[in-house]
């Protein structure tokens, strides 16, 4: 009897027009989804390769200027502009701090249409007012990307429900379903084989769309994609569970698309709206323009008080003097600049420490509070796989800020000590590598609530326990 089901089911699927029309959908939605998450990463990369380009020739100039100083030879800049003055190098030949697209980037474009994929720190600007977001359509951003994201979360729920939502009514209304009642198989096992058989099918031709989709882009086809699709198998068997529920409860098949609809809204936009926001609401981040315009008038408040500043600070670093500084100079000058520097650092950092607790809150109501839709668990697991999670890029400014002190802390001893920035010295600048180790992937978390979650909808759906089930069944 299931063989005979089965087959009868495939027989239905492959004779409906239904199923050419949901293929040639995918194919089309996941390809041009796919194409345009990847020119989104080409841009990206190609961003990142002409600023290394630029950073390199750069690095040639400075060193033909080195040389023709070395030599007694005019390079028509002022002296301030020198490349061997130790501030001047600082400012004018900063290392680019990149943050490149992982190999699954296209699918999902997460945070990286709003945050910076490069910057760069210099020596007399601020580690924690570095610019770290960019101008971004308002549009886009209230619309999302159309990327592969995009599809498996919100277009594929729609698919499945069209799909599902009137198995059983449908035989109701047609009157065939008294046949299938008068069978040996009980109506709860015939729905579950055609749910299973109709689940197999679409996440066949939606394997084959998305492996089709990473080898068109030249995405590697390694453990991570291989996750990827996994993951993809688990929302899409949510939807199917959720679908054989919702048949289950034998109404009409109008009723069965409206309730799978509302439930789609919930779980897909208001749940996960209303955990964002309520996630803002109790975690407020202070705003970065608060953050750099405190930080001005720290600097302003400090600049009465510089020559204090710099007695305090040569008391705190005695290694740092080599000789008085005359106000007059610009040695002395740049001086009491960087003890000022220095203790605006450290009245900013209790409101930097704020700012990343604050965030670090967001993520963790969020992550509590996920269970409550598949939507948000999916998607997170997404944008991990894609490294353009939020936790990725507060990770990528953790890193550019620890390279901005190490930055500083290259030039720093060089200005204290009135010594020149040499052409041999280029070899030793400091060069941006971004922290990894501190990440941890939530995937393997998120695979399991999904599992829970199509597993309680079974659960529930099996132990559904109603007196005269099949009558009640064919009598909606």
């Amino acid at each position: 009897m299931l063989t005979l089901n089965i087959i009868t089911e495939l027989r239905t699927i492959f004779r409906n027009y239904w199923l050419a029309a949901i293929t040639l959908i995918l194919i089309t939605i996941c390809l041009y989804a796919g194409w345009n998450g990847q020119n989104h990463v080409n841009r990206h990369e190609d961003s990142i390769v002409a600023a290394l380009e630029e950073m390199q020739s750069a690095d040639e100039l400075m060193a033909a200027r080195l040389d023709s100083i070395d030599q007694g030879l005019e390079i028509g800049l002022p002296t301030w502009q020198y490349p061997n003055s130790p501030t001047a190098t600082g400012d004018g030949a900063p290392r680019v701090a990149a943050f490149p697209p992982g190999n699954l980037a296209l699918i999902s474009t997460g945070q990286s249409d709003m945050f910076n994929h490069y910057v760069k720190p210099t020596l007399t600007g601020d580690s924690f007012s570095i610019g770290f977001t960019e101008l971004s359509s308002p549009v886009s951003l209230l619309m999302g990307n159309f990327d592969p994201a995009f599809v498996l979360v919100y277009l594929l729920p729609l698919i499945i429900i069209s799909f599902c939502y009137n198995i059983l009514s449908s035989e109701k209304e047609h009157g065939s379903l008294v046949l299938v009642a008068s069978s040996p198989l009980s109506v709860r096992h015939w729905l579950l084989q055609k749910i299973a058989v109709r689940f197999v099918v679409l996440i066949l031709i939606l394997t084959i769309c998305l492996l089709l989709m990473l080898m068109m882009n030249g995405v590697m086809i390694n453990t991570d994609a291989l996750l990827m699709i996994l993951m993809v198998w688990l929302y899409a068997a949510f939807w199917f569970a959720m679908a054989y529920f919702i048949n289950l409860r034998g109404k009409s098949s109008a009723r069965n698309a409206i309730t799978l609809l509302g439930l789609w809204v919930a779980l897909v936009l208001a749940i996960p709206s209303l955990i964002s926001q309520s996630a803002s609401t109790f975690y407020p981040v202070p705003s970065r323009a608060l953050l750099v315009n405190e930080m001005r008038n720290i600097q302003a408040e400090l600049d009465k008080q510089q020559n204090e500043i710099l007695d305090d600070y040569l008391r705190n670093h005695p290694e740092l003097i080599t000789r008085d500084a005359d106000e007059s100079t610009a040695y002395g000058w740049w001086q009491r600049f960087f003890a000022s520097k220095d203790l605006v650092s450290e009245r900013m950092a209790p409101l930097l420490a704020n700012y990343d607790q604050s965030l670090k809150k967001q993520q963790h109501w969020v992550n509590q509070l996920s269970f409550l839709s598949p939507a948000i668990v999916f998607r997170n697991s997404l944008d991990h796989m894609a490294e353009t999670s939020t936790a990725h890029y507060d990770n990528y400014r953790q890193s550019v800020m620890t390279f901005a002190d190490e930055w500083r802390d290259f030039f720093l001893p060089m200005v204290f000590q009135d010594k020149l920035f040499t052409k041999d010295m280029i070899a030793e600048l400091p060069a941006f590598d971004m922290e990894r180790s501190g990440l941890k992937s939530p995937v393997s978390t998120n695979a399991t609530i999904l599992l829970v979650m199509v597993a309680g909808l079974m659960l529930a759906s099996l132990v559904m326990n109603r007196v005269g089930e099949t009558e009640h069944l064919m009598q909606g």
